[in-house]
């Protein structure tokens, strides 16, 4: 189970989504106030203006989903089908994102600042999944070539 490189894949990932869900994701300026997001909310000159709990619990349950994940080693067909669905939770997770900076704030007004860490790390988190889905399909391939030459 540890000893497997898609376990060390699985953790980074899960790692990267906690790091999404604590850190910044970006920072700008609307009508000259800078505005701070984060997966938990936007925050303008300090104060909390919108809460964006949704990101959080998506980044959250990725990063659950993940560890899970690791454990379920002797079932590696449901190994990759959840690696699948975090794949789809991350991209979720970009799309939601999009969704509430569009909602919130007009795009005319936005001077942007820098994207921050956290924006990068799901992306980061779903390179590492898809790697991790690869050894644990060719796993699968070795053990199912296994099966054969036994029987």
């Amino acid at each position: 189970m540890f000893q497997r490189i898609q376990t060390l894949f699985l953790v980074l990932a899960a790692a990267a989504m906690l790091i999404a869900s604590s850190t910044q994701l970006a920072t700008f300026y609307y009508n000259s106030d800078e505005v701070v997001f984060e997966a938990m909310g936007i925050y303008m000159n300090g104060t909390l203006n919108d809460s964006t709990w949704g990101l959080f619990a998506i980044s959250l349950s990725s990063s659950i989903l993940a560890l899970i994940t690791i454990f379920l080693y002797k079932k590696r067909m449901l190994q990759i089908r959840l690696s699948i669905f975090n794949i789809i939770l991350m991209i979720g997770f970009y799309l939601f994102f999009g969704f509430i900076f569009y909602k919130v704030f007009s795009v005319e007004e936005l001077v942007f600042n820098k994207i921050g860490i956290g924006l990068i790390m799901p992306l980061i988190a779903i390179i590492l999944t898809i790697l991790a889905i690869r050894k644990i399909g060719a796993d699968e391939a070795l053990v199912q070539s296994l099966n054969r030459l036994r029987g």
